[in-house]
């Protein structure tokens, strides 16, 4: 018993001195939270700029028109992360006057009614108000009674909007259209909205008199391609510090943006390459390894999406398999990220010929792998720079391949040879 205690204790110690080690991965994980505004914002200039200018007249002569704006996009678009850094900049900009530009976040996903999302503004107003006993809109006088006091001014972002009209109805996002004309003294307008909407269709339902206020000014944000992704990822690493330089392969990269990146099929989300970036740095942290790898991206893939799953594996064609086979090996003895057909290919016969079968030719091969793609198995596509000519390079970039390979062997050495 007294053993059992001592073991436990001592398991303990080495969990909490690993609080003590500096990470040779990580140099500031929080620059890879969702909540980070980075300094830099890849890709979202012409966004910014056409901030800028929509809002140029509430910003530098404050108070002299009403200003709501809609920001467009699917999830992990930069949406979000553009509406609080022109938050910040619309705050700097107006400290250096005499006059004070507030910002304000609110996500609907959190707070739901009219009431809730008038109590989170004056939090971040640092206004002391008690959680109950006042009404919305007697919430809004006082949001505006110390506005007009202290001669400020507030940007307020309602972020998840979508989510707001589905659950409270189109009342709470009238009244929130109105704020700029009710909370105006006759001076000035006091306030300016952004509304962060993922669809158009949530939009193009909304009553006419809502439409018409938002639809005037709306700005898109696309999904990001491969290119951009792996642009906002090395900007995380060496413009914002999150991860040591060193400790990134450059194939990571790469292979993230593929994953992710919207013209590779992916979904172009930002936030998910993000979060796949730092998944694969704790496992390689966790391994016991310097540096993160391809292998580390894959295993963290499949933690987020199900790899490939055992009745797949075992409907393939024992010579599909055997294909599968091949590229499992040449990119685990390779530690590439994607492999030239014709070396999968040279891979595949020694691999026949290991096992006694017979190979088949290039263009059943070609169709063997085409098969593996059509099936969510593995990836092709077209080579770029770096290579001589066009050429196909196959890729796994769903599922960590050692835990494939002993499936595949196992499939293959309980199937029957049909050489």
């Amino acid at each position: 018993m007294l053993n059992s205690l001592r073991a436990a204790d001592s398991s303990r110690m080495e969990m909490f001195e690993e609080w003590y080690r500096e990470s040779s991965i990580f140099v500031d994980e929080r620059k890879l939270s969702f909540d980070y505004v980075p300094t830099k914002l890849p890709h979202r200039g012409e966004q910014l700029r056409k901030l800028g200018i929509l809002f140029k007249g509430f910003v530098a002569t404050p108070g002299a028109n009403p200003v709501k704006v809609v920001l467009l996009g699917p999830v992990g678009t930069g949406k979000t992360v553009v509406a609080k850094y022109f938050g910040i900049q619309v705050e700097k900009f107006s400290a250096k006057r005499e006059y004070a530009i507030k910002y304000a976040h609110v996500n609907c996903h959190k707070d739901r009614t009219l009431f809730l999302i008038m109590q989170r503004v004056a939090q971040q107003l640092d206004l002391k108000v008690p959680r109950r006993g006042f009404s919305s809109h007697e919430l809004m006088h006082v949001i505006w009674n110390y506005l007009k006091t202290g001669n400020s001014f507030l940007v307020l972002t309602i972020d998840e909007a979508d989510y707001l009209v589905r659950n409270a109805g189109e009342e709470v996002l009238y009244d929130l259209t109105r704020i700029s004309e009710d909370m105006r003294d006759q001076e000035y307008f006091r306030t300016a909205l952004i509304f962060i909407f993922r669809s158009m269709a949530s939009l193009a339902m909304l009553d006419d008199s809502i439409k018409s206020t938002l639809t005037h000014n709306i700005i898109k944000f696309d999904p990001y391609t491969s290119r951009q992704i792996e642009d906002i990822l090395w900007s995380r690493i060496v413009d914002e510090g999150a991860i040591r330089e060193e400790a990134v392969d450059e194939e990571v990269v790469k292979l993230i943006g593929d994953l992710v990146g919207y013209d590779r099929g992916g979904r172009g989300d930002a936030r998910l390459a993000i979060e796949l970036l730092w998944r694969a740095g704790k496992i390689a942290e966790a391994s016991g390894e310097r540096v993160i790898r391809v292998e580390h991206v894959r295993k963290a893939y499949s933690s987020v999406f199900p790899a490939v799953s055992e009745g797949v594996l075992k409907s393939l064609k024992r010579h599909e398999l055997l294909l599968l086979y091949a590229l499992i090996r040449v990119l685990m003895r390779t530690g590439e990220s994607r492999i030239p057909m014709g070396v999968v290919e040279r891979e595949y016969r020694a691999i026949c010929e290991e096992l006694g079968e017979r190979a088949r030719g290039h263009t059943t091969v070609w169709e063997y792998a085409k098969a593996l793609r059509d099936m969510g198995v593995i990836d092709i596509r077209l080579s770029s720079r770096g290579f001589r000519g066009r050429t196909s390079l196959l890729s796994i970039p769903y599922a960590p391949l050692e835990p494939l390979k002993r499936q595949v062997e196992q499939i293959i050495e309980s199937s029957p040879s049909l050489a």
